[in-house]
């Protein structure tokens, strides 16, 4: 469980996606309140959680995150059955959702849940509105982080000397 630690607003890092700046260009950021069940709540506050591939899409005028896995905990009841990758409403402000939906459906970004978090004991996520990045994109942000280190040795190696 990787769990980091905000003073400043209380947040506590339950999950992160970390293929999302590999895989994307972050443009902008949003913080929402999920609807979640009971069981739900308590997968994600011992962080029995993916959120690799998750994404989040419109349903009738509302906001789902959707191919989230919560694992359920083991627990006595063995008669009932958990959905684990069930669509999970997000909850916005309704200009957060008209400029989620321009933003997705009119200028081609993507949504894409960014990390999940306990804000004052209350389930939230960031949603990142993203663009893709190509397979070149990808391999001159590594050309870059290697000339960056590579910098960064031979300022040290001159310093020292």
């Amino acid at each position: 469980m990787n769990i980091k630690y905000n003073s400043s607003n209380l947040n506590i890092t339950v999950a992160f996606n970390k293929k999302v700046k590999h895989r994307y260009f972050i443009e902008d950021t949003l913080e929402a309140g999920l609807v979640l069940l009971g069981w739900e709540v308590k997968a994600f506050k011992s962080g029995n959680i993916n959120i690799i591939d998750s994404y989040v899409s419109f349903y009738l005028g509302e906001v789902y995150l959707i191919d989230s896995q919560f694992s359920s905990l083991y627990t006595n009841n063995i008669h009932i059955s958990y959905d684990s990758n069930r669509k999970r409403k997000i909850l916005l402000k309704k200009y957060e959702i008209i400029f989620l939906y321009n933003k997705i459906y009119k200028n081609n970004y993507t949504a894409v849940a960014l990390e999940f978090f306990l804000k004052n004991n209350w389930c939230k996520t960031k949603i990142a509105i993203v663009k893709g990045k190509t397979q070149y994109d990808k391999r001159e942000i590594e050309r870059k982080n290697k000339w960056k280190l590579e910098k960064n040795r031979i300022m040290k190696s001159k310093s020292l000397s």
